[in-house]
């Protein structure tokens, strides 16, 4: 079994890497003539060896996590658990600990890469703009974050366990509302929350562009809390936009990159882009797309909980709550790459309905024009392969956007 397990690794990683490869060679195709004009040929050449970095660091990474996991689960996981044990004999304290040390194994062996990628890739191409100072702070923070609110969610799932072990459906039903309501807390509150702890924010200044996100959004019945704009040059030259929050927490927020490389109308059709998305209410989609993920996912941990001979293939003394987060992550993820299918065409589906809600309320050339700046200053691949659409992309590729608007 704990072969079958580790082949299962394997396999996705081996999956994965194939279809990073057919999608590199796809790429390379001649650009449709719709998106020709994205790139002139000293960018596109700059975006060709940007790619080719970042998706061979990209794979590195991936396959180092690989055999980290590898080795954890050759007998490292359960020399693990007894050392935990002779710490404590709390079981969510041992839960807690032993997912601690994982957690920050594997973010140990990350850093070199994200210097490199930061540090190296980022900044011959132009790209980064974070200082070393900043870049630790960001890890730190992360880290801490990670540790913080991910201890917190894996004590009260590891709580409802041993006060309901008993009852498989109801610690499946209480799991899974114990997640859903965190994911609401996330997208109404926290998520603005943490973004603050990175990022500042200031009101979009007085002018001609707030009059007209103003009108605007009054002129489709829309009330706004705020429209900030987020000092992501801090990091990156990079774009975007976004809504957050809902009901009447809604507030825009403009990357000040975006504001200095794109024009008013520009920016009015990015706005109207993610205004469509507040209308048709695809944060309340998502919402509940990820909700019922939720319920999977609780399903998942209670079935791995309930099987103790998964734990002792791998030398584990018993169940084991920390271990069975792990376990599940692997046994979940090629079940959340099949997922990822449809899920991902719902998504491509809403954004090209926010896209003809954009040019329907502002004017489609200026969308189109909006697209081919975002495209041209994130470098973003013009001709990917079509399994990798299926698979990954949650945003139409960009030559189909432009189809459709035309």
């Amino acid at each position: 079994m704990n072969w079958i397990i580790i082949g299962l690794l394997a396999v996705v990683f081996l999956f994965e890497t194939a279809v990073a490869l057919l999608n590199r060679k796809h790429s390379l195709k001649p650009i449709p003539d719709r998106v020709k004009d994205v790139y002139d040929e000293e960018r596109y050449q700059k975006w060709l060896t940007y790619s080719l970095e970042m998706q061979r660091s990209s794979l590195f990474q991936r396959g180092l996590q690989l055999l980290i996991m590898i080795f954890f689960l050759s007998g490292t996981f359960a020399q693990l658990e007894q050392i935990v044990a002779s710490w404590t004999s709390n079981p969510i304290l041992q839960s807690l600990y032993f997912l601690g040390i994982v957690q920050t194994s594997m973010l140990l062996f990350s850093i070199p890469l994200k210097v490199y990628r930061t540090f190296s890739i980022e900044e011959r191409y132009g790209f980064n703009r974070t200082t070393l100072q900043t870049f630790i702070k960001d890890l730190f923070m992360s880290y801490l974050l990670t540790i913080m609110l991910g201890g917190l969610i894996v004590a009260s799932i590891n709580a409802l366990y041993l006060k309901f072990s008993g009852n498989l459906w109801l610690f499946i039903a209480l799991t899974w509302t114990t997640i859903a309501v965190i994911m609401l807390l996330s997208v109404a509150f926290l998520g603005k929350v943490l973004l603050r702890l990175f990022n500042k924010f200031t009101p979009l200044s007085e002018g001609t562009l707030r009059t007209r996100i103003d009108n605007l959004a009054s002129s489709l019945g829309f009330s706004v809390k705020a429209i900030l704009v987020m000092d992501a040059s801090r990091r990156s030259t990079k774009s975007n936009a976004a809504f957050t929050g809902i009901g009447k927490t809604k507030e825009i927020i403009l990357f000040d990159t975006l504001l200095d490389k794109m024009s008013e109308d520009e920016i009015m059709a990015v706005l109207g882009h993610e205004l469509g998305h507040a209308v048709h209410k695809d944060t309340w989609r998502l919402l509940a797309q990820q909700s019922a993920i939720a319920a999977l996912y609780a399903l998942g941990i209670g079935l791995v909980l309930q099987n103790p001979s998964l734990f002792t293939v791998f030398g584990l003394s018993g169940v084991h709550f920390g271990f069975s987060m792990i376990l599940f992550s692997i046994l979940f993820e090629p079940v959340s790459l099949l997922l990822g299918v449809p899920l991902n065409m719902v998504s491509r589906t809403s954004e090209y309905r926010a896209d003809r809600f954009s040019a329907k309320h502002t004017d489609p050339s200026w969308m189109i024009s909006a697209l081919k700046v975002l495209s041209r200053e994130n470098l973003v691949n013009l001709n990917p392969h079509p399994l990798a659409v299926l698979l990954y992309y949650s945003h139409p590729p960009m030559n189909d956007r432009i189809q459709a608007l035309q």
